[in-house]
């Protein structure tokens, strides 16, 4: 299925949540969305930012969006910059200064194989003409597949990321008609401390896939800032 912004009225709103720097609504080609980023400054609770993202959706433009499709990221002025797309910028406009074009990792290949009890996922992304291989190995079962592979994409990402970062939780979870990979990790920030990220992805066929990509969505802010 296509990821479509069909809602710019929306994102514009959401940006003038307080304490909102930046928005992306993905949707479908119907217009429902699948995926909403936020980039929220520190202070307020990640799951307050969510009732607000909620509550503007319905109150406003009569959209009933579920909780576990936003993804809000809180990170200081310092530590973060926004890129065009998602602060309502049209790329190349103001401010003048540009900086050089970001290589966002994409994902080359993904496989999980199971035997004798364990299961073992590896991950391969792709950044400009490099790959980087991450691995994880755990018990065999489906509940720790989801786990297991967001383990072996965070471990392929390590190097870009350049911080220390766990898995604490991921599922696929079903939401209406479908269903959604939804990530959580936490990192350790300089000034800041401890930040829980969030990242969802819709499944789109295969269930490793969308767990990967909901790890790099959580990723977002520090992989391309």
């Amino acid at each position: 299925m296509p990821t479509l912004r069909l809602l710019p009225e929306l994102e514009d709103a959401l940006r003038r949540i307080q304490g909102v720097k930046a928005a992306s609504v993905v949707t479908g080609p119907d217009a429902v969305p699948t995926e909403v980023h936020v980039l929220a400054a520190p202070g307020k609770p990640a799951k307050q930012v969510v009732r607000d993202v909620q509550s503007l959706a319905l109150a406003r433009y009569d959209i009933d969006i579920d909780h576990r499709i936003v993804s809000v990221v809180q990170m200081g002025d310092d530590e973060v910059r926004v890129p065009d797309t998602l602060a309502g910028l049209t790329p190349g406009a103001e401010p003048a200064d540009e900086a050089e074009p970001v290589i966002r990792p994409a994902i080359a290949a993904i496989m999980v194989r199971s035997g004798k009890g364990q299961t073992e996922a590896s991950v391969t992304l792709a950044a400009g003409d490099r790959l980087f291989e991450g691995r994880s190995q755990g018990p065999a079962g489906h509940s720790h597949r989801a786990r297991l592979v967001a383990i072996a994409t965070l471990d392929a990402v390590a190097e870009l990321l350049g911080q220390a970062c766990e898995v604490e939780s991921s599922t696929v979870v079903p939401t209406g008609s479908r269903e959604v990979a939804l990530t959580v990790l936490t990192m350790a920030l300089p000034r800041i401390g401890e930040q829980v990220l969030t990242g969802s992805a819709v499944v789109r066929g295969d269930d490793a896939d969308a767990v990967a990509r909901s790890v790099l969505a959580a990723l977002n802010r520090q992989l391309t800032g």
